[in-house]
């Protein structure tokens, strides 16, 4: 049986970490101001955009299209987490986590995942770069629109050394450090 428990346990948190990352690229391309009409950005607001529409349309502030934040992206992010945490626990830990647990759960989860995207988004970035420099990619262009804030910030941090950039691997090694911390700290292994 456990074997089964096993597999609902990946299937499940495949389907939350594949909706968690498609909302979390839509408040990251908004948060950079990636246009609308760019190919990554248009495929991740049509997937994206039935489901944050009923929230963006409560919220009045969300009407402006030209905000930096993308708010009815994050409620629905919020309201996806409590949900996760919610089902965890009817179907994991045989009953109801108590709400103080499932908010710190959700508080952490909103943490960590960016810095796992963009720890992935900066090792995916530098083997790019290793491979072939010059590639062109509308990925790549995203790749580089999020990741460059933070290797700036990382430069300033260590220099080049003899032409060798270590940033990249300075900031990966924050991100994880970031990441590691908060889940070690959670009372239980859930995430």
């Amino acid at each position: 049986m456990t074997g089964f428990i096993t597999v609902g346990y990946f299937l499940f948190s495949l389907f939350f970490s594949l909706l968690t990352f498609l909302l979390w690229a839509r408040i990251g391309l908004r948060f950079f101001r990636v246009s609308v009409l760019h190919p990554v950005a248009f495929s991740i607001n049509s997937l994206t955009e039935r489901v944050i529409r009923p929230i963006a349309q409560m919220i009045p502030a969300a009407k402006k299209r030209l905000s930096k934040y993308d708010w009815p992206c994050f409620i629905l992010l919020v309201i996806v987490e409590f949900i996760k945490f919610i089902a965890i626990g009817f179907l994991f830990a045989s009953g109801m986590l108590p709400l103080l647990l499932i908010l710190l759960y959700v508080v952490a989860d909103l943490i960590i995942q960016p810095c796992n995207l963009l720890f992935y988004a900066i090792l995916i970035r530098v083997i790019m770069s290793w491979v072939n420099p010059l590639w062109q990619h509308p990925v790549a262009d995203i790749l580089r629109i999020i990741t460059e804030p933070l290797l700036r910030f990382g430069r300033k941090i260590v220099p080049d050394i003899s032409g060798f950039d270590f940033s990249p691997f300075i900031i990966m090694i924050i991100l994880k450090v970031i990441t590691l911390f908060i889940s070690a700290s959670l009372p239980l292994h859930l995430i």
